[in-house]
């Protein structure tokens, strides 16, 4: 399957050059290779996403969702590829298109590992989704008191 990847990566690669595409042509295909950068960060195949952000796949893309690589893997409990894609420069601070950020969907999903990796690096975790939820609110409504106590123990002392 990776060996598909990198062979329709170069393909693709070779075509716009030699059939110089429309600009409606070369949005198709890259819209066509974005999905599968998503499916790679969903199964959790780490590999397909060195090569797509090696061959310069912007890291942070969003899908027509409004997610990112990173909330993808971060939802599916892919820890070690939310680690990939971190090391790879990935912006774990980004919202989607409701407001949530990574950090939300480790909570949702009950992933405390890649929560206490997310809750590490240099974001608002006062951020307030579009409903207006924090961070701190998510893991009260779904049960995370793991997370409740992580996120206490990183706020300033008063």
């Amino acid at each position: 399957m990776r060996k598909f990847f990198i062979i329709l990566i170069t393909v693709l690669s070779f075509n716009s050059v030699a059939n110089e595409p429309t600009s409606t042509d070369t949005q198709s295909q890259y819209d066509n290779l974005l999905a599968y950068y998503f499916a790679a960060a969903r199964t959790g195949d780490e590999q397909v996403i060195k090569q797509f952000v090696t061959a310069g796949i912007p890291i942070d893309s969003y899908n027509n969702k409004g997610y990112t690589a990173l909330m993808i893997a971060t939802y599916h409990g892919h820890k070690s590829t939310v680690d990939s894609l971190l090391n790879l420069g990935a912006n774990a601070c980004l919202e989607d298109n409701r407001g949530n950020t990574a950090l939300m969907a480790a909570i949702f999903r009950g992933e405390f590992s890649i929560a206490k990796t997310l809750v590490s690096l240099d974001c608002d975790t006062e951020h307030a989704n579009k409903a207006g939820q924090t961070a701190e609110q998510f893991a009260q409504t779904f049960g995370q008191d793991k997370v409740l106590e992580l996120l206490d123990s990183i706020k300033p002392k008063q």
